[in-house]
């Protein structure tokens, strides 16, 4: 691991937009470099985080979003290692556990209470807009009813919403676990500076979707097969490579 540094030494700088693209080709060159331990990695991951979301209740759910981040520095922790040139190990994947974990920790539980709160925005300004919100009956979306096209444009509003309030969250949270694991920021501090990278980078990131979002239907295709790779690099390696491009380490006096 790096050497901890405060947040007046962590700047982000700004990219070409090509830089977008360049990510994710440098993310597969890191998948490349090991791509079975990659695979398993992320196997473990969605063993664990569907378990604890799924079959524990509440507790379950809760459990798994602080773990999300020690995971996902876990994954950080092995591109920086591929990096080195190191041998990729599955002992990578739990090195969140061990460097920062209270902090990565926070970061999850920042980032599930602010889903939380989105949530619930979307439903007061959705009850703003169109009047309370009725329960919306599954077993009647299929019955040629014209009463049901107001209900359906309710949730569809909200839901749109939802969607356009989470991106700022997002942004806050993408590079956080890395920062946190290799600059020592605390999940306030990387979540304000995440934020702002994302921020000034916005047109990078914009291309950055954009592909990303071409790639993983074309690994949904044959089977979803091609999301073994797909996902890994999207969440995990490219990350790492915007990570490494955006953000510089400045030399105090």
């Amino acid at each position: 691991m790096t050497e901890k540094i405060t947040v007046e030494h962590v700047q982000p700088r700004t990219v070409e937009v090509s830089q977008g693209w360049r990510w994710i080709v440098a993310g597969f060159r890191l998948f490349a470099k090991n791509p079975q331990i990659w695979i398993v990695f992320f196997l473990i991951y969605l063993v664990v985080e569907l378990v604890l979301a799924l079959f524990v209740p509440v507790v379950g759910a809760i459990a798994s979003a602080l773990l999300d981040p020690i995971f996902l520095a876990g994954f950080m922790a092995g591109c920086r290692a591929l990096e080195l040139d190191e041998e990729l190990e599955i002992a990578h994947l739990f090195a969140g556990f061990s460097a920062n974990a209270r902090q990565l920790a926070m970061l999850g539980g920042f980032y599930l209470s602010g889903k939380i709160l989105i949530v619930m925005l979307a439903m007061g300004l959705t009850s703003v807009v169109y009047g309370p919100m009725p329960q919306l009956d599954l077993a009647t979306l299929d019955a040629a009813d014209p009463a049901l096209l107001p209900l359906l444009m309710q949730y569809m509003f909200m839901g749109a919403l939802v969607m356009a309030l989470l991106v700022p969250l997002l942004m806050a949270y993408w590079f956080a676990p890395a920062l946190v694991l290799f600059d020592g920021l605390s999940a306030r501090q990387a979540m304000k500076l995440s934020f702002a990278a994302c921020l000034s980078n916005i047109l990078p990131f914009t291309l950055y979707g954009v592909a990303g979002m071409v790639l993983f239907v074309l690994g949904s295709i044959p089977l979803g097969l091609g999301l073994l790779a797909v996902i890994p690099v999207l969440f995990a390696t490219s990350v790492y490579a915007a990570y490494r491009d955006i953000f510089v380490t400045v030399s105090g006096d």
